[in-house]
C-alpha cells in the first residue's frame, strides 16, 4: 500500500478503467471468519477488484443470514480481531481501502465487548437543551472507530418511524417527528465528521413508514414526491445542507416515483430525486444480499450492474465481483464509471489525505453514557406526584420480564419493599396478595422489536387492568418506547421510560424514583400511532 495518498488528478490517468470500476465494489468482510475466506478476500484486494470493505460480525449473524436461525459465534476478542483484519487487508491493497461498518449505536452493534451507546430512539428523547450531547456522541463514536481503522460509519439512520409495527427501523430511528429527527441526525453527523469519520444518511428516501423488513422482502411505500417532501425527505435535506458525505439508498419500492416497482436502490428515477436535492456526495446501496432484491434477480452480478446503472457509486455487500466487473465495463459508459470513481476517491482523500483537522473526544464512553441516560429519561402522567406518594406511603415492587437488578439495588438503598417477580409476564400477583396499595411496576420486554407484542404475553394488558382496579400502579419501562402504544396508560398513575435496560439506565431510573434526578426528556414518538 502506498505511503502517501495520491490526488485524483494523478490517479485518473494512472488507473485503468477496470481498476476504477473495482473501486466501486465494497464486499462484506466478516470479523469471525475462516482463514480460507480471509485469503479469498485478500486475493480480490490484491488484484484491485475492490475499493473498500464493509465489516459484519459473522456469516451467521442476523445482518448477514436470512435463511433461518444459526448459532452465532461468540468471540470476546472480536474488537482486536477486527483491527488485525483491517491492518491485514490494508497491507494487501495497492491503494488504501475504505473501511465501513454499521455502528449506529457504536461498534457494539457488530462487535462484542466494544463501546455501546444508546439507540437512536432513546436519543430521540433528548430535549432541545440537551441535544448538544449528540455532537459529543459523534466525536466519541468517531474516535472509537478511527482507533481501529474504520473510516465510514453507516449512520445515522434518518428514517422517520411513523409505523409502530415497523419491523426493521423502530428503535433505530430518532422518532416520528421530521424536524426533531433532522436536528438530531445533523448533530450526530457533524460530530462524526469533526471527529474524523465519514457518516452516512440512510435509508433513502425513507424506510420509517413500512411494515415489511427489507432484509426479508420488498416493502412498498405508496407515497408521492409531494408526500415525501413533507416528511421523509426533510432529514435528508438537512444533512445534505450540512454536507453529509454519503447517502444510502434503501430497498423499498415507491410505485408513484417509479412505476416499474424497482426498489429505490436500483431505481434511476428515485436516485435522480436525491441528485435533484443537490446531493453531490457518494451514494451507497444498502446491502445487496438482502432478500428484498431476490425478486429482481438471483444473480449478484446483475444486481451489481443495475445498481451502478441506477446511479449508485458504492455497492455494499457486493458479491461475484470478478464476474461483475467485465459486465460493468461492457454495459456502463466509461464517463459514468469515472464519475463514481471520483466520488469514491474524494471520500478516500478526506480520510487518507491528512488535511482535515480532527477534534478528539474529551469524554469516556462510560461518562458519556451516564450523561445520556439521565438526559433521555422521560415521564408521562403524574410521575412526579406518584413517585413522591410511593416514597412516602411505601410500595410493593412487581417486575415483569427480566429483573432489573441494578434498579432494585438502587431502590433498596433508601426503601423497604417486597418484590414479586413475574419473569414470563403471565400471572401478575393478585391484589389480595400484595400488601401495599401502591404497586411499582418494572417492565423489561424480551425484545426491542414489536413483533408479537415485543415478546410479552397477550394476557398482560388484561392482567394490568385487573390489578389497577384495586391498586395504584406506577411503571418504569426498560425497553422500546413503542411498548407504550400498547399499554393502558389511563390506568397507570405515572410512567417513566428509561428506553433501555443497560445498568447505567437502571441506575439512572433508580435515582429518579428516589427523587435524586428529574426526567428531562421528551417522548420521541406519537402515542396515537398505536391506537
Amino acid at each position: 500500500m502506498m505511503s502517501e495518498f495520491p490526488a485524483y488528478d494523478v490517479v485518473k490517468t494512472q488507473l485503468h478503467l477496470r481498476e476504477k470500476a473495482g473501486q466501486l465494489f465494497m464486499p462484506a468482510a466478516f470479523i469471525n471468519d475462516t482463514e480460507k475466506e480471509i485469503e479469498n478476500l485478500e486475493s480480490l484486494i490484491e488484484t484491485g477488484q475492490v475499493g473498500g470493505l464493509c465489516f459484519f460480525h459473522s456469516r451467521a449473524s442476523a445482518a448477514t443470514n436470512f435463511e433461518g436461525p444459526r448459532e452465532i459465534p461468540y468471540n470476546e476478542n472480536s474488537l482486536s480481531r477486527l483491527q488485525q483484519l483491517i491492518e491485514r487487508y490494508q497491507r494487501a491493497a495497492r491503494y488504501p481501502l475504505l473501511m465501513a461498518i454499521d455502528a449506529e449505536w457504536g461498534l457494539a452493534m457488530r462487535v462484542e465487548r466494544a463501546p455501546q451507546y444508546p439507540y437512536a430512539l432513546t436519543l430521540g428523547a433528548l430535549n432541545r437543551s440537551s441535544e448538544h450531547l449528540l455532537y459529543d456522541l459523534g466525536l466519541r463514536m468517531a474516535q472509537d472507530c478511527r482507533e481501529i481503522g474504520i473510516h465510514l460509519n453507516l449512520a445515522p439512520v434518518v428514517d422517520i418511524n411513523t409505523d409502530p409495527e415497523n419491523p426493521v427501523i423502530g428503535y433505530r430511528a430518532f422518532g416520528s417527528d421530521p424536524q426533531a429527527v433532522s436536528r438530531k441526525a445533523t448533530l450526530l453527523s457533524q460530530g462524526l465528521s469533526d471527529g474524523g469519520l465519514l457518516s452516512c444518511a440512510k435509508h433513502f428516501p425513507g424506510h420509517g413508514d413500512t411494515a415489511v423488513d427489507s432484509h426479508l422482502n420488498l416493502p412498498v411505500l405508496h407515497k408521492s414526491l409531494t408526500d415525501l417532501e413533507r416528511e421523509e425527505l426533510l432529514p435528508f435535506q438537512a444533512l445534505i445542507k450540512a454536507q453529509v458525505p454519503v447517502v444510502m439508498t434503501g430497498h423499498l419500492s415507491l410505485p408513484q416515483l417509479d412505476p416499474s416497482g424497482l426498489p429505490a436502490s436500483l431505481s434511476e428515477p428515485i436516485i435522480r430525486v436525491l441528485r435533484d436535492m443537490k446531493f453531490e456526495g457518494a451514494i451507497i446501496t444498502d446491502a445487496l444480499n438482502m432478500h428484498a432484491l431476490k425478486g429482481i434477480s438471483s444473480e449478484p452480478e446483475i444486481l451489481n450492474l443495475r445498481a451502478i446503472q441506477a446511479g449508485n457509486d458504492i455497492l455494499c455487500y457486493a458479491e461475484r465481483i470478478p464476474e461483475s466487473i467485465p459486465l460493468v465495463l461492457r454495459e456502463v459508459p466509461a464517463s459514468r464509471i469515472e464519475a463514481s470513481f471520483k466520488r469514491v476517491w474524494d471520500l478516500k482523500a478526506r480520510v487518507f489525505g491528512g488535511v482535515t483537522e480532527i477534534i478528539p473526544s474529551k469524554i469516556s464512553p462510560h461518562a458519556l453514557n451516564r450523561q445520556l441516560a439521565g438526559a433521555c429519561l422521560f415521564e408521562l402522567g403524574d410521575a412526579p406526584g406518584a413517585g413522591a406518594a410511593f416514597r412516602k406511603e411505601g410500595f410493593d415492587l412487581v417486575t415483569i420480564g427480566q429483573t432489573p437488578d441494578v434498579f432494585i439495588k438502587k431502590l433498596q438503598e433508601a426503601h423497604d419493599f417486597k418484590t414479586h417477580a413475574c419473569p414470563s409476564g403471565v400471572g401478575l400477583p393478585k391484589a389480595p396478595g400484595v400488601r401495599s396499595q401502591n404497586i411499582l411496576l418494572t417492565l423489561w420486554p424480551p425484545h426491542m422489536k414489536p413483533k408479537d407484542f415485543f415478546g410479552l404475553p397477550s394476557t398482560l394488558i388484561a392482567e394490568l387492568e385487573t390489578l389497577s382496579a384495586e391498586k395504584k400502579l406506577f411503571l418504569y419501562l426498560f425497553g422500546n418506547p413503542y411498548v407504550l402504544t400498547k399499554l393502558p396508560l389511563n390506568l397507570l398513575n405515572g410512567v417513566v421510560c428509561a428506553s433501555q435496560s443497560q445498568p447505567v439506565f437502571q441506575e439512572t431510573a433508580g435515582q429518579h424514583f428516589s427523587g435524586q434526578l428529574k426526567a428531562p426528556g421528551e417522548i420521541p414518538i406519537d402515542l396515537d400511532y398505536g391506537k
